[in-house]
């Protein structure tokens, strides 16, 4: 009985708890909304003089520099410096290297969930910097959505047969559209609270298993039912919560026709958006380091009205990566594949869940067929990343303590609280101060 009461306390306070962060967040991001205080050119990247090589810089911690030709002095330490783009054409070290999808390799879908962080401008020159990491390809924007909850692109891949680069190319071309999420904004509270909802349900699994061991041999279809029962009450008491971020980029992809090539990648919770978007749609995922959606899937389904196809065994493919906690929040469906993490030191700080360094360890260890790159050089400074972010949240409440209790409203509680003082002081008197003199003894009431 202690054992179980015990265990119903820890099972409240969990539920207690998340409840207060999820409220707490939902509170903040609602006056982040309010103020406009957004970092809008959190990832941005700069070409050398000589345009053979690119810098992407993400929130100025993680930097990854892309070069076709090795820079003086970097041979004689290359560890440090830059490291070798395999060969490729088939010769990779990972099962998936070789294979394309839509004739493109997962370095190109990566490339492309890395553009969707970027905010197009004059000083983010999207179409140059496509020219500069597609040089082979035909890539343009094809539909650029008005930044509202969620930043995604879609974009025109035109490929056509070039030197018997794609086995089983047939004459002419082909156009491929690739749409790309971005994942979570740093600086944007509404993305945690996202997360937090996109991945509730798993989490508390995994809490429960924890306590009911059997939950662990549950099915996915047990899991699921589940899932669906509870969305299912919610809803006919009217409490569903269907309002996602992804819904803009669902209705977008529905509206496709049929017969077109479409691709939906994304990275982190752009990859899990993906992979979500992919299923209802019966469309190609490309998720990179997705939490994943094996069981999470249910509830979306729930709220779409859509029955369980096997869209997600059957059309998807996932790359995480050893020492990515990230990709532990849920089970992962269809194809996966798991690689090594070159940042293990700072796994975590995120070190396994960067874009930038599973490109760099994709290229190394898959090569490039396009033969774009040589070298690949992946810095992480996990302490700049703390930094801007303590100058964005310094930022956000000082502004948001202004924009609620400005010169205005402070002065109107003024006269408001000295205009109730006055009336109280008009119907009941001023107060008796009583003093006490110096030396008179202290006169007590009796009890």
């Amino acid at each position: 009985m202690k054992l179980g009461r015990m265990a119903i306390r820890v099972l409240l306070l969990i539920c207690a708890t998340f409840l207060a962060i999820l409220t707490s967040c939902v509170f903040m991001a609602g006056l982040q909304e309010r103020s406009g205080l957004f970092l809008e050119d959190l990832v941005w990247w700069k070409v050398s003089g000589d345009s053979k090589t690119i810098e992407i810089t993400n929130a100025g911690a993680s930097v990854m520099t892309l070069g076709s030709d090795l820079p003086q002095g970097a041979d004689q330490d290359l560890d440090k410096v830059l490291t070798n783009v395999s060969g490729g054409h088939g010769h990779g070290h990972y099962a998936v290297c070789g294979h394309t999808w839509h004739s493109l390799q997962l370095v190109d879908y990566a490339l492309l969930s890395m553009l969707a962080y970027i905010t197009p401008s004059e000083k983010n020159n999207l179409p140059q910097l496509l020219k500069l990491l597609f040089p082979h390809l035909e890539v343009s924007i094809r539909h650029l959505p008005p930044l509202q909850q969620r930043r995604w692109l879609e974009f025109n891949v035109k490929r056509c047969s070039s030197g018997g680069l794609w086995r089983g190319w047939t004459e002419g071309c082909r156009t491929l559209r690739v749409v790309s999420v971005s994942g979570t904004d740093i600086s944007r509270i509404a993305d945690y609270t996202e997360n937090l909802r996109m991945w509730t349900e798993p989490v508390c699994l995994q809490i429960l298993q924890t306590i009911f061991p059997t939950i662990r041999i549950w099915p996915r279809d047990s899991a699921s039912m589940v899932i669906r029962t509870i969305h299912g009450i919610l809803g006919g008491l009217g409490l569903e919560d269907n309002q996602w971020h992804y819904s803009a980029i669902l209705d977008h992809v529905r509206h496709i026709p049929r017969d077109e090539e479409v691709v939906v990648t994304g990275h982190s919770l752009g990859g899990g958006i993906a992979l979500v978007v992919g299923a209802l749609t019966d469309r190609l995922a490309v998720a990179l380091q997705p939490p994943g959606v094996f069981y999470s899937l249910a509830k979306h389904e729930a709220a779409q009205r859509s029955k369980p196809r096997g869209a997600l065994h059957q059309r998807s493919v996932s790359l995480v990566f050893e020492g990515d906690w990230i990709g532990n929040f849920d089970g992962h469906g269809g194809l996966v594949q798991t690689m090594l993490c070159d940042q293990t030191r700072q796994s975590i700080a995120v070190g396994c869940h960067l874009l930038e360094g599973a490109i760099c360890h994709l290229l190394r260890h898959c090569g490039d067929d396009a033969e774009r790159f040589s070298v690949c050089r992946h810095e992480y400074q996990p302490a700049h990343t703390a930094m801007n972010l303590a100058r964005t949240v310094w930022r956000f409440l000082r502004v948001s303590v202004q924009s609620s209790y400005s010169l205005t409203d402070v002065s109107a509680f003024v006269w408001l609280f000295l205009a109730t003082s006055l009336l109280v002081v008009l119907r009941h008197g001023a107060p008796i101060m009583q003093r006490t003199v110096a030396g008179a003894p202290e006169h007590r009431p009796l009890l």
